[in-house]
């Protein structure tokens, strides 16, 4: 039965040596105790395992398409988006595997040509394998692949407006949790992220101009300790090593060269103070060294501070409004570090077990630093205020229908590179299981 279910996780993963080893592994653990499959899963049975087909289909108007100040063009988009997902919906074990394809275009509404904004290669794959999840000790590996449009633009290479890039990645996390208690839990991961952004002249471009190649290697610890039946200590310690990979063309964009190595750690409390009341709330501090010639961007002082808070409260228990802060740090290929300070109110509702909503407001003031010694590039903040609201009917298990409406804005303080206001509807389906 071991053997079966290995042979059966390899072929439909179309696995490597190595991972087929890996699951023949898993399937030798899942055969000496790990249990059958008895948690309840939407989808259709195959076995023991759910598959979950779906496809999404989106019709939108975006009202400023190349986020640009000046004379925003606006147009039509279709948008589909196949899904499919296998899960082994073990209590004690649980696998799945999820693969996805997105098409869109716009219409080039007014005889603007929008056909570079076209997708052509977004997809993903994830897999993911949780083992012993009820033991003493449990293991994740979630490996991730995609390949998918960025939301940042940048000058195309062959002159005029500004259009979106794209953005490769390889994920592979590894975690192990410890309970040695049940109001104990301790989680040690580690994980290997790969980033590779680049603009295509083309669809399928085989060679593009490459913006980044950024690896980062980090580390993880988490305790969660309930000292009380409704209260959580939370504590958080991560840290890892930011390098660039080799960029095949001169021509690079916003790309930080410099390796970075950096630290975060956190502490706070998390509970319930009544059924309709809930708080959260940590404080923390990094910091990020680029290197003796780089003094000047790394983090010192109050810089280093960050914060999560949130105030939930829930009139019914169908109801959710949410009041939050959070001041964290981050890396893209664009900047040698991003410092997001955002605050923010989110509301979530189900009426009648069929229509669920919600809404979300946040402002955002965003601190990008750049590579000083790059004259294409230049440090700068931003304000971002965004606001969206959204519906969604569910008519049947494998048919819901949506609505959704989001508005951005960007007004950086320092220049007006990357100023926009959009506006963006779009109302769509949903065919099969989530």
């Amino acid at each position: 039965m071991a053997q079966r279910h290995a042979n059966l996780l390899c072929s439909l993963a179309r696995a490597s040596a190595h991972a087929c080893a890996f699951a023949l592994a898993l399937a030798l653990a899942w055969g000496t105790g790990l249990g059958e499959a008895t948690a309840k899963e939407s989808g259709l049975p195959i076995g023991n395992l759910v598959a979950k087909p779906s496809v999404t289909i989106d019709a939108l108007y975006d009202s400023n398409v190349l986020r640009t100040q000046l004379d925003p063009q606006g147009d039509f988009g279709l948008e589909i988006k196949p899904t499919f997902e296998l899960v082994y919906p073990g209590d004690n074990f649980r696998w799945e595997l999820q693969a996805w394809y997105r098409f869109f275009t716009y219409f080039n509404l007014g005889g603007n040509n929008h056909d570079v904004l076209r997708t052509f290669t977004d997809f993903g794959v994830t897999s993911s394998f949780d083992v012993n999840r009820k033991g003493k000790v449990g293991f994740r590996f979630a490996p991730a692949f995609s390949n998918q449009r960025s939301g940042r633009g940048v000058e195309a290479s062959t002159g005029g407006d500004s259009d979106f890039a794209f953005q490769t990645t390889v994920a592979a996390p590894l975690g192990v949790q410890f309970r040695p208690t049940k109001a104990f839990l301790i989680d040690v991961d580690g994980s290997w992220t790969w980033t590779r952004a680049y603009f295509p002249d083309e669809p399928l471009d085989t060679d593009p101009l490459v913006l980044g190649n950024s690896h980062d290697v980090a580390g993880k610890l988490k305790v969660d300790w309930r000292f009380f039946p409704r209260s959580h200590f939370l504590f958080e310690g991560s840290g890892g090593h930011v390098f660039q990979g080799d960029i095949s063309t001169a021509d690079v964009r916003h790309a930080p060269a410099m390796p970075a190595d950096y630290f975060r750690v956190w502490a706070g409390l998390r509970g319930d103070v009544t059924r309709k009341l809930s708080l959260m709330g940590s404080v923390g501090y990094g910091n990020i060294f680029f290197g003796e010639e780089k003094q000047a961007q790394n983090l010192s002082g109050v810089d280093g501070l960050l914060g999560r808070f949130e105030l939930a409260l829930r009139p019914l228990i169908t109801q959710r409004i949410a009041f939050g802060f959070s001041r964290d740090f981050y890396f893209r290929y664009y900047a040698s570090r991003i410092m997001d300070t955002q605050g923010y109110v989110k509301y979530r509702g189900l009426i009648a077990d069929r229509l669920a909503v919600l809404a979300d407001f946040s402002y955002t003031y965003r601190q990008l630093l750049a590579d000083e010694t790059d004259a294409r590039s230049n440090s700068r903040s931003e304000n971002q205020w965004s606001a969206g609201a959204g519906v969604e009917i569910m008519a049947k298990e494998w048919f819901h229908v949506t609505a959704k409406y989001r508005f951005s804005a960007v007004n950086p303080s320092s220049t007006n590179e990357g100023e926009y206001i959009d506006n963006r509807v779009n109302i769509g389906v949903i065919f099969g299981f989530r």
